[in-house]
Parts: structure tokens; sequence; C-alpha cells
């Protein structure tokens, strides 16, 4: 397995590897960053401005499953746990950790927020905090669910989570502790579901228009849209080949 995530800077990036040696040898994963220089292109290949040079590249204890990046710091996924590393001196040094079920496969960070998913324990809300270098769990589901991805999603002022599921369904969980469903927060709401009749397997955030184009005859700054008003798209592709894309409605409009 291999897959990368932008951290640090924007020059930087993290990649994590994973073999398997057979069923006798635990797997192993191993953590690589590189530094994304610019050089002088070869004249024939104008895209050759840019070369990798490695910066770390050491083997992990286990199977590195997911890399995050969370303000400033790397966020990874080593099987059951979650560590949160600084990269000082050309090396990863352990900022916190935090023990979870049985196997984390997806992580979504907002933030301090990190959104992970357990492959048959549905999913679970950490708080990240970098003064005192701990990671907390705020809530989560606690019922069992085989999640294939997850995601956050901007309404306005307002953030929930997306999940896709073995069942083909994507499902919206929300943090609600005034609600007495929420067990005093410790469990998050399940707000809503849709069965699609596909496996999601990946999902990209984005931001929409901050001008509303319907109001003619006003300037850019008069027509920029409330920060209540304000959502980012969700675009999911499909292990069949599809892409779709999933955007909050006001109750109103609906």
């Amino acid at each position: 397995v291999v897959s990368t995530q932008s951290t640090v800077s924007s020059g930087i990036n993290a990649e994590y590897r994973m073999s398997s040696m057979g069923e006798e040898v635990s797997a192993r994963g191993k953590i690589m960053i590189f530094d994304v220089m610019e050089v002088v292109p070869d004249p024939e290949k104008p895209l050759s401005g840019y070369k990798f040079k490695c910066l770390y590249d050491k083997e992990q204890k286990g199977p590195v499953t997911e890399v995050a990046c969370i303000l400033g710091h790397i966020i990874s996924a080593i099987g059951q746990k979650l560590y949160v590393w600084s990269f000082i001196h050309n090396d990863l040094v352990g900022v916190a950790f935090i023990d979870t079920q049985i196997y984390i496969h997806s992580i979504s960070v907002v933030k301090n927020f990190v959104l992970y998913a357990d492959i048959t324990k549905s999913i679970s809300l950490l708080n990240f905090d970098r003064e005192c270098k701990t990671l907390s769990v705020i809530s989560r589901d606690f019922e069992p669910m085989e999640v294939y991805r997850t995601a956050f999603v901007v309404d306005g002022t307002n953030l929930g989570f997306l999940v896709s599921d073995s069942n083909c369904n994507l499902v919206i969980y929300i943090y609600q502790p005034e609600s007495v469903d929420s067990q005093g927060g410790m469990k998050l709401i399940r707000k809503s579901d849709i069965n699609i009749g596909a496996h999601v397997n990946a999902f990209v955030r984005t931001g929409t228009r901050i001008h509303d184009g319907s109001i003619l005859g006003t300037t850019p700054a008069s027509s920029l849209l409330h920060p209540s008003e304000k959502r980012h798209v969700t675009w999911f592709g499909t292990l069949d080949g599809a892409i779709g894309s999933f955007l909050p409605l006001a109750e109103k409009r609906y």
C-alpha cells in the first residue's frame, strides 16, 4: 500500500508503505518523507523542474495504514494506535498517541479534530491538544459498522461527519451533546443516511463560492455570503468508477 499526504509545509510530503511476508510474520509499515525541490528543468522536458529528496525513511512497528497532517504535525495510524509526530532535524519525534479498538484505516482532520474509522467499530472523534500534547476521545458511534471512508461535512458554522460503509450507505453523524440520545456527548448522533448502490472509497472536500451570484447589480463585497451560509461540497468516488458530490441544503430550500 502506498499513499502520500502533504504535511508541515507545501514542499514536504509524507508517504507510507506497507509490506506483508505471510501470516507467520507480522506486517511492517514504513513512513517516508520527501522534500519537493525546484531544479533547473531540461529544455526538452519542461515538466522536469522538480525532484524528490528523501528526508526520512524508517520502518515502523506495525502496518502504517494512513497519514495526515494536524496543526503542523504528522498523524499516522499504525495498526490500532494513532501517533502524532513532529518532524525535527530530519527525524520523527513522538508527541502524542492513543490506543483505539481493532484496526484504523481512515483519518480525516479539521483543525484540531480527528475523525478516524475502525474497520468494524464505526467512527470516533478525537481532539488533539497541542499545548498538553494529548489525544483524547470526544465522542464515538457505539454501533458496529464496516466503514470504508470518512470525511467532514462543513455546513456554515456546523460540522458533521460523513461515513461510507460496506452496505453502500452514506451516513451523516453529528456531535450534539445537548441531546438526550447522545448520553452527555459520549455518543455521536446518526442524523441521516442514503443508499447509493455502490461502495464509496474516496472523499475530497472543496469549498464552494463565497459570493451569491443570484443577487444582480451588486458588488462582490456586498454579495459576500454570511459565514452561516458558506458550505463545502464533498466529492466521492466509488469502486465501480462513478463520481458524485454531496452538498448540504438549507431546510427552507429543501
